[in-house]
């Protein structure tokens, strides 16, 4: 199987993450049709990355759905979806939140923002609060990573708060985050497994040469 992306997708990285967590044999590549192209959407009709490639040649879209997938069919030992059944609908709570509230309401204006080198305006600001604050009551009934397991609905969300703190003045300290304790503390939990790390860190430094390039083109 094949993965394609573009190194800044927060979506795609969401893939690749759960690639190296179930150290699966797929190889990420640039997608073999150029993006928004009558070819890309010819060959991949919903348009966008990430698209895994499955051995026959058909494809998969959207993100959730490959996760699901790879997680149902690998046979890696490493279980990212709980046995639990409410356990796995918090699990895709979180992922519906990252993807239905977080990313349209406060991290897509987010990116236009700063995109277009606009300060943050107040209504986007109480905006990402909202948000944030869901986020809050979410973590808080899921717990601790270190007192459950990881899942797919912390690799969903992760690529999205990171995309928060680049937004919002770096990365590190998490100060997007410093009035949300729960929050918080699942992040520096995000950020010390090494597989979703190196994920990341890939992601942040990719971002940046495309924010670079955007702003001296």
């Amino acid at each position: 199987m094949k993965l394609y992306s573009i190194p800044h997708s927060p979506y795609g990285a969401r893939v690749s993450a759960l690639i190296r967590l179930k150290q699966l044999p797929i190889e990420v590549l640039p997608p073999p049709e150029a993006l928004r192209t009558e070819g890309f959407f010819k060959r991949f009709p919903l348009g966008k990355v990430p698209i895994l490639e499955l051995d026959d040649g058909s494809c998969l879209g959207e993100s959730w759905a490959i996760l699901e997938y790879l997680e149902e069919t690998s046979t890696s030992s490493r279980s990212l979806s709980p046995k639990d059944a409410l356990a796995r609908a918090r699990m895709s709570e979180l992922a519906r939140y990252a993807d239905l509230h977080l990313s349209p309401n406060a991290l897509f204006p987010l990116f236009r923002s700063a995109l277009a080198g606009q300060a943050l305006g107040e209504d986007t600001e109480a905006a990402l609060r909202a948000e944030l604050a869901k986020g809050e009551r979410l973590i808080q009934a899921r717990g601790p990573i270190a007192g459950r397991c990881l899942d797919l609905g912390d690799v969903a969300l992760a690529p999205s708060i990171l995309y928060l703190e680049l937004l919002t003045g770096g990365v590190g300290e998490s100060a997007v985050l410093c009035e949300f304790p729960a929050f918080s503390a699942w992040w520096q939990e995000i950020r010390n497994i090494p597989e979703l790390a190196g994920v990341l860190n890939g992601v942040a430094e990719a971002f940046e040469a495309f924010a670079g390039a955007k702003a001296s083109a």
